[in-house]
């Protein structure tokens, strides 16, 4: 056992220390405040604190993690070991930044509960983070930092024994239309062929005739196509589902939908399902509630898994909601309009409440690689995408963290905006299924 020296055991120490030591590199540990315990120990031991006690590994504290307020922090970002790091610390310590803090400013999105702009969805823009403005969003750093941390603990006691994680990939779609013409009734239908008829869109109003007649697929209608990947490559799925009244901001079929609760039976032998809240149920938790409840009796199983529509997140109100309804599982974490690592990790982790100081059961699935980041914000053709995507699969592997992408319903019609990215998805795949 890893013993280690903390001047204050504080719920945020305790959160990041397991974090670290448990889930990303592996090794059993205790916490002791007392000096004379640490220096009679003779097992492998690091020093977090303020000065060196004697020859042990030695990681200086910056104190964020022993403070119980959240404040405008100056953050200078470095480099050590070709990795970014921030909370620089003196020549004495054996690790030349404050791991640990900096580890808990990410994970715990600090600098999203502080005051800033935000976009027409109020969401937080990935490009006032610390980790857009010093180019490592693409980095998995509290995984990279991890992994050095071993490093230094192996060379100060090699005998010590880690059971790291292994490397998993999940596929998750958002259904945000189920279908582009199939089971949305008459009249959004007809309001469907008038605007094709007004644009002059003659393509479309012979394809919707088409599939409504039956002589040709729904071209959203690739769940099949899905199953057959994934009974080929062997990876999870899980379909996160709008099951809402239309709105401005909400699409997808209606819950009384015949054809959307078919569909549901079909993809549930196979997939997870979880919910995709609409647009304005994080201002109205009952109307979340009803949405869920909605699932849950069709589906016939209780829904714990979550995917904000719009990736709307706001700390910590989103997830007191989300825990509230009985949700244990969020798969929110990440940009829409960029690729990366928005908690700077690609490890599932608990959601850290600063607001009330306290790990909560809340498990947070981060994902890094969506689809219309790449094709609506980032105007990458699906010609040049896979070699983004490579990128992140790599980083993600190489500290056997947990791959998730995100696809969207749309992606796959495989015509106009979206020609080429079903090949980018299958290849995708392949890529992500092989370690």
């Amino acid at each position: 056992m890893l013993l280690v020296y903390s001047p204050y055991i504080t719920p945020r120490v305790t959160y990041v220390f397991d974090l670290i030591f448990k889930s990303l590199i592996g090794i059993p540990y205790g916490i002791t405040t007392d000096i004379e315990e640490f220096e009679k120990y003779s097992g492998p031991c690091l020093n977090y604190s303020p000065a060196r006690i004697g020859h042990e590994l030695f990681i200086e504290t910056n104190d964020l993690l022993f403070e119980k307020n959240i404040r405008s922090l100056a953050i200078g970002v470095s480099e050590w070991n070709g990795t970014k790091t921030f909370f620089k610390t003196s020549e004495n310590s054996d690790i030349p930044f404050d791991l640990f803090s900096a580890s808990f400013f990410l994970i715990s999105r600090y600098e999203e509960y502080l005051p800033s702009v935000r976009d027409a969805h109020n969401r937080f823009i990935a490009e006032d983070s610390i980790a857009f403005k010093n180019d490592f969003l693409q980095k998995p750093l509290v995984n990279i930092w991890a992994a050095l941390l071993k490093q230094k603990i192996q060379v100060h006691y090699p005998e010590i024994v880690f059971t790291p994680p292994h490397y998993h990939y999940i596929s998750t779609f958002d259904l945000d239309n189920v279908f582009c013409y199939r089971g949305k009734g008459l009249i959004r239908n007809a309001g469907g062929f008038v605007k094709s008829l007004l644009k002059l869109n003659f393509s479309k109003i012979t394809e919707r005739i088409h599939v409504l007649s039956g002589k040709i697929n729904d071209p959203f209608d690739h769940y099949e196509f899905h199953r057959k990947l994934q009974e080929l490559y062997r990876f999870p799925i899980i379909y996160f589902l709008l099951f809402a009244k239309k709105t401005l901001f909400d699409g997808a079929l209606s819950p009384k939908s015949i054809a959307y609760k078919n569909l549901i039976n079909s993809i549930k032998q196979y997939a997870e399902i979880g919910i995709h809240p609409s647009y304005f149920s994080g201002e109205k938790p009952s109307l979340f509630q009803q949405e869920l409840q909605h699932l849950s009796k069709v589906t016939q199983t209780p829904i714990t898994k979550s995917r904000q529509h719009f990736l709307k997140i706001s700390f910590p109100d989103t997830y007191h909601n989300l825990m509230q309804a009985g949700i244990t599982e969020d798969y929110s974490m990440g940009y829409p309009s960029h690729l990366g690592f928005r908690a700077g990790i690609c490890t599932p982790f608990y959601f850290y409440d600063l607001s009330q100081e306290t790990v909560t059961d809340l498990k947070i699935f981060p994902f890094c690689i969506m689809d219309s980041a790449m094709f609506d914000y980032m105007k990458i053709p699906s010609g040049n995408a896979l070699q983004h995507i490579k990128k992140l699969v790599d980083e993600v592997k190489n500290v056997n963290g947990t791959l998730i992408t995100i696809w969207h319903d749309r992606t796959f019609s495989n015509a106009g905006h979206y020609k080429g990215w079903k090949n980018v998805f299958e290849e995708t795949v392949k890529m992500a299924s092989i370690k």
